[in-house]
């Protein structure tokens, strides 16, 4: 799931699912596998001459089947991301076993400037933050659920430990032979 937050001019953000085709051929998507994979933050001032040395995003193309009103079938980019994307930081959100369960990434900087470590400080926090808050929210739906089924595990208990009033009443009437009777003061085994 993509939450995107835009510049200032726009009120909202973007929530987007987007599909499999689409996460394989986002260079977005792919450099933030990379970090999810590798655990290290990344701070790239140019994202083109990076992907060069690295063999992690195979631009895919996707073809559209309706064809145009001269008869031929054009190709569009799925993500138009290498011409608009120039700088990205992008940090693993990190939970309390150490373990990495989200990326954040920054993208274009005002001026096209690179990311300071001033950025990169803030950043840390706030993926530490959003780290607190998904584990906080993980435990609290595990919670949950044990409190469930411990509900469950309760009710099944009282149902089974209560009787209903005609069953006490005969019990109340019944006639309870002793303890010598039913030989309870008797150590001695008759397996049968």
């Amino acid at each position: 799931m993509i939450f995107e937050l835009g510049s200032s001019h726009q009120s909202s953000a973007n929530i987007l699912r987007p599909s499999v085709s689409d996460l394989n051929s986002s260079m977005l998507a792919q450099i933030a596998e990379y970090v999810a994979a590798t655990g290290e933050t990344l701070n790239i001032s140019d994202v083109l001459e990076w992907l060069k040395d690295k063999s992690i995003c195979q631009r895919q193309t996707v073809v559209q089947q309706a064809p145009a009103a001269d008869g031929t079938v054009a190709t569009t980019d799925s993500f138009d991301e290498t011409h608009s994307v120039k700088s990205i930081l992008c940090m693993p959100i990190i939970n309390g076993q150490k373990t990495v369960i989200g990326v954040a990434q920054l993208i274009n900087k005002q001026n096209d400037l690179q990311f300071t470590n001033c950025d990169i400080s803030i950043f840390e926090a706030f993926a530490i933050f959003c780290g607190l808050g998904i584990h906080n929210t993980q435990m609290y739906e595990s919670a949950c659920k044990l409190m469930a089924k411990q509900k469950v595990a309760l009710e099944c208990l009282s149902y089974h430990a209560t009787a209903s009033q005609d069953q006490t009443l005969k019990l109340v009437n019944d006639t309870i032979q002793s303890a010598e009777e039913y030989k309870l003061y008797s150590f001695k085994f008759i397996g049968k």
